[in-house]
């Protein structure tokens, strides 16, 4: 049974009680059925807490993924530096012949190196940007969603206490009403019909 259909059992409870003579607004409800609605409130209140758990984990996992992929985008960028530097490397190994040739693939080796290392810091500079972004993003979406659940939770509950301060307020004086009349007649008194 959802919150709605126990605010509106609680409604009909009151509606359908027996009002007590001489007390303005009192009336005499069932006690079994009163119990049995707040029985289904505790029990629907861990779906609830539930439904805020389910947002939170959805959140970790969100933000696990975004960790994940800044990884994935991290490692790419230290492949393709590592490419690089190994392909400097190589091409300035080649043209390690002559000391002309040397001269000239030393400085060509370093233009490379320092070329990939530039590019490779770039790369490793724009995925950590991107992951940070990402991972931003989960944060934010994760808070707006625990936010929403929050506030709908505090609604849900706020508009049941009222109920059931309403009811347990009407309970409470119809006992009290109960006992002032019992102890009526004990007292010698005559209470006319």
């Amino acid at each position: 049974m959802d919150t709605k259909q126990i605010l509106n059992e609680l409604e009909a409870l009151v509606d359908s009680g027996t009002k007590v003579p001489g007390f303005r607004g009192k009336v005499m409800i069932e006690s079994v059925r009163l119990s049995q609605l707040a029985q289904a409130i505790e029990s629907g209140m861990p779906a609830d807490i539930e439904e805020a758990q389910a947002i939170i984990m959805q959140r970790d996992s969100i933000i696990s993924q975004a960790n994940l992929e800044a990884r994935r985008v991290r490692d790419e960028a230290e492949s393709a530096a590592d490419s690089l530097k190994s392909a400097a490397s190589e091409t300035h190994d080649l043209k390690v012949a002559d000391s002309e040739i040397i001269k000239v693939a030393s400085n060509r080796g370093d233009e490379i190196t320092t070329s990939a290392a530039t590019e490779a810091q770039s790369i490793i500079q724009d995925a950590q940007r991107k992951a940070y972004a990402i991972i931003n993003e989960a944060e934010n979406s994760a808070s707006f969603q625990r936010e929403g659940a929050d506030r709908y939770s505090r609604e849900v509950l706020s508009g049941l206490e009222e109920k059931l301060a309403d009811v347990l307020g009407q309970v409470r004086r119809g006992i009290d009403t109960l006992q002032s009349e019992k102890a009526a007649p004990s007292n010698g008194s005559r209470v006319s019909a």
